[in-house]
């Protein structure tokens, strides 16, 4: 296979002849036949200018790309984008007896290939696959897609009627465009851009999304439960409201409260919620729901996500999350065991749940002559973080954590999560060993990784920043927040003779 040229252009109407100019001159030096060069123009044209008026939102610059490669006696153009997600499989067929002609262009577009294909490529966009052979007999024809339509008007999409509903397959296109127009390709849920994986996922019972539809059937909000990790409390997560529903004064609160009856219904012990330190909307959301701050994970939120227009970036300093858990029932009555430096602060976090659980000193604690049972999770490497979890101490666990923590760090994770089990008396005898390999506090998980077990966690951070001074932070969350935060700033004083600013931002008065 040779590739022959690629070019990035704009979404305005001159791509289209550069486009064409580029591939006609390709296909001169592959000897195409006169036939098919025309047909190879057309084709260009059309495809190119769906690109340009459909692929994003008017007024908004994207990239188009334009390439092209031969690959034995195949020549071949593709033409991507990056913008609205689009599933082929809603586009209604192009039809004569429609009036209005609706994909006509690419109808004859794909007619006129000897095989067309379409390829939803996830965070990587869409790309259209154009394919002409250069000897021999023509390949398998596949129909055409029909045009996107233009986004609907933003002040008419705020004034509307917004309805929700549970989520079906046939939502998963609009979910993608929709979670694309909040955050573009920045926002870390591969799944939240791939139609066909949202599907699977509902279907499997991986998640149970809800959306919100504006009059005219278009997705203008999503959020799900993600059961996939711990059935019995699932995260309330993949929360995204389309810009033109933002000015609709309950549509969060409304989608938040649609997942928490899922969760009553489905006889969940509680729900988790995290919420970003960006603003304190979400965080009072969690609150109004009963939720109760567990943990705060320190410079979490990737500097590539927009968690507002234009902000994202390169840096090294990201915002923090405060993370709820929303009761519902209590787990069974249980012991746990506590480091002395926290034994305040994971007292208050577990009676503020309800959960039946009763501190205890350890006694004198042998930790046995084993090796350390110890599991790493790289789900989350796409926010940056990597997830470990003691199952089973031993006598070497401090030099196995600190092992993988080495490797973690030379691979250039962000941050590091430790998850310790607090039902076993050793937890509270290890803590001060693993804080001088530099963790600190997070927080704790009631009713984690099973009912009636708690996890304590901890976190290390690989040279990022935490945006202190850019932080809100509810009343409610404050005291967590602090002492994660003075926590942090004594392991950094102590282990690695650094400090935090001395600034720690507070709410805003409304």
């Amino acid at each position: 296979m040779a590739e022959l040229f690629q070019l990035d252009l704009p979404n305005r109407e001159h791509a289209v002849a550069v486009a064409q100019a580029a591939c006609l001159a390709a296909a001169d030096r592959l000897g195409l036949a006169p036939e098919k060069r025309a047909r190879l123009e057309l084709v260009v044209e059309e495809v190119v200018v769906n690109s340009v008026h459909h692929a994003y939102p008017a007024n908004e610059l994207g990239v188009i790309r334009v390439s092209a490669r031969v690959d034995g006696a195949v020549f071949s153009v593709q033409v991507q984008d990056w913008g609205l997600p689009f599933d082929p499989t809603e586009a209604v067929p192009y039809s004569v007896e429609d009036p209005d002609l609706r994909g006509l262009g690419l109808h004859l577009a794909w007619k006129s290939c000897d095989e067309a294909e379409f390829r939803n490529l996830g965070r990587q966009g869409k790309r259209f696959d154009l394919r002409f052979r250069l000897p021999g007999q023509p390949l398998t024809v596949l129909e055409a897609p029909e045009d996107i339509a233009p986004a609907a008007d933003g002040k008419a999409a705020r004034r509307s009627q917004i309805d929700l509903r549970p989520f079906r397959p046939v939502d998963a296109p609009g979910v993608a465009r929709c979670a694309w127009l909040a955050y573009g390709y920045t926002k870390p849920d591969d799944h939240l851009y791939d139609p066909p994986e949202l599907v699977r996922r509902n279907a499997d019972g991986l998640m149970a999304s809800v959306v919100a539809l504006d009059e005219s059937g278009t997705v203008v909000g999503h959020s799900c439960l993600d059961f996939s990790s711990l059935p019995h409390a699932p995260e309330a997560t993949d929360l995204v409201v389309a810009p033109v529903a933002r000015g609709n004064p309950i549509l969060v609160q409304r989608l938040l409260q649609a997942l928490n009856d899922i969760a009553r219904e489905r006889g969940c012990l509680g729900a988790l919620a995290n919420a970003v330190t960006a603003h304190t909307v979400s965080q009072r959301g969690a609150l109004r729901f009963g939720g109760v701050p567990i943990h705060v994970h320190l410079a979490s939120v990737s500097t590539e996500w927009e968690l507002t227009p234009g902000s994202s970036g390169g840096g090294a300093v990201r915002q923090s999350e405060v993370a709820f858990y929303i009761p519902f029932h209590p787990g069974p009555p249980r012991t746990v065991y506590a480091p002395a430096r926290h034994r305040d602060v994971i007292a208050d976090i577990l009676t503020a749940t309800g959960e039946p659980v009763t501190l205890a000193d350890p006694a004198a604690v042998a930790i046995p002559d084993q090796p350390t049972e110890l599991t790493v999770e790289s789900g989350l490497l796409a926010w940056g973080h990597v997830l470990m979890t003691v199952k089973v101490y031993g006598r070497d666990a401090v030099a196995v954590i600190a092992g993988f923590l080495r490797r973690f760090c030379a691979d250039g994770v962000a941050t590091v999560l430790l998850e310790l089990p607090l039902g076993d008396p050793a937890t509270a005898v290890m803590a001060d060993s693993i804080e001088r390999l530099g963790f600190s506090i997070a927080g704790v998980f009631p009713n984690a990784p099973e009912p009636g077990g708690d996890t304590l966690i901890y976190q290390y951070l690989n040279n990022v920043i935490p945006d202190l001074a850019g932080e809100r932070i509810a009343t409610a969350c404050r005291p967590l927040y602090d002492h994660v935060v003075a926590e942090r700033r004594r392991i950094d004083r102590e282990v690695f003779g650094a400090s935090f600013p001395d600034t720690v931002p507070q709410e805003p008065t409304p």
